[in-house]
């Protein structure tokens, strides 16, 4: 035993009661989390997201995709290893050990990186944003302001040949300028998935991938929705890790922008959730409110909703299942319904406005 203690064995699988230290620090101790993000995790975050971010793809594409034959590879040498060894018990019991070790560093990186962050205090908390209960009219209101606001941008913005809104060049370096602007940060550009029609058929439209970490955006997805999207990806790499925080965060960076593409693109998207929360609530109102949008507003929602109809299946609703699990894992006790949460947000910061 006093050997082992002495291996990098021993100091790696550590890592593993350190990382449950931490995460149970930042879910019972006040202030830690946000101490821990504001003082320890923006210069983690600036270092490795810019380190990540001298490559011009994802690296976090390459490594979900190649991890497999890694795993592989590795069974197939560790079966070969213990075949050979005289001492096969010894044998397998070090191959074992490594593993944990695998394992420690990823629940130590991804503890780091993403899992105390989901403990800090909320952007409600942070923008001293006051969230009342909402009324239909008050929901009513802010749908039609956000579909007037769209629909007064969608006039200055480029279409295909069907009349869709796409996607001027540079929008990448766009959202980094944008979320850095906002937020006062400074992080590198968000990524494009290669492989982003996978992505699709998984129902995911962004990954923050902490072990790189880089954000990722589906680019297959109608060109609208994509800024605010990268925008969300690059609001988890600043730390704000709930998502209902993070869409918000997002439509706020896009609408403070001076970007018409991005600004319509956070627009539309608090619309839209704000819309279907109308919709459960008064489905007259919510006929009203639809005669607010333009032509050109209604053939990009439109457009949105026959994309997302092809993914659907089983295997879109058996990711939906497991991003749900995450993040009830994670303390977001609505799993993937707190994506509307940001409604309440929305509302509040807008009533001055409306």
């Amino acid at each position: 035993m006093k050997k082992f203690l002495k291996t990098k064995q021993f100091w790696f699988i550590m890592l593993m009661p350190v990382s449950v230290a931490l995460i149970v620090s930042a879910k019972y101790i006040s202030g830690f989390a946000d101490f821990y993000r504001t003082h320890i995790y923006q210069y983690i975050s600036l270092i490795f997201n810019h380190i990540t971010g001298i490559f011009p793809f994802s690296l976090a594409e390459i490594i979900l995709i190649t991890l497999p034959f890694v795993f592989i590879v590795y069974i197939l040498f560790t079966v070969k290893k213990t075949m050979k060894s005289a001492q096969k018990f010894k044998s397998i019991l070090n191959s074992l050990l490594n593993l944990l070790c695998v394992v420690s560093a990823i629940f130590f990186t991804f503890t780091a990186n993403c899992g105390i962050n989901y403990y800090t205090s909320d952007v409600a908390h942070s923008m001293h944003i006051h969230i009342q209960p909402v009324s239909t009219d008050e929901l009513y209101k802010t749908c039609v302001y956000l579909a007037q606001q769209a629909s007064d941008i969608r006039k200055y913005l480029h279409e295909d040949e069907n009349g869709i809104t796409i996607l001027s060049d540079n929008a990448n370096e766009r959202a980094k300028n944008c979320v850095n602007q906002f937020l006062h940060a400074n992080c590198s550009v968000p990524k494009n998935v290669i492989f982003s029609k996978v992505m699709s058929y998984l129902n995911i439209t962004g990954v923050y991938f902490p072990f790189t970490p880089e954000a990722n955006v589906n680019t297959d997805v109608p060109d609208f929705s994509i800024p605010a999207t990268m925008c969300h990806e690059l609001a988890h790499v600043n730390g704000i890790m709930r998502e209902d925080d993070a869409n918000f965060i997002a439509f706020l960076s896009c609408i403070h922008s001076n970007d018409y593409e991005f600004a319509y693109s956070g627009y539309t998207m608090a619309m839209i959730y704000a819309s279907n929360a109308l919709y459960k609530a008064d489905q007259n109102k919510y006929t009203d409110f639809i005669s607010y949008l333009n032509d050109g507003v209604i053939r990009d929602l439109n457009a949105q909703s026959s994309y997302w109809e092809k993914f659907k299946s089983p295997v879109a609703e058996t990711a939906a299942n497991i991003n749900d699990a995450y993040l009830k894992s994670n303390s977001q006790s609505d799993g993937i319904k707190s994506y509307g949460n940001m409604v309440d947000l929305t509302i509040a910061y807008l009533k001055d406005k409306i």
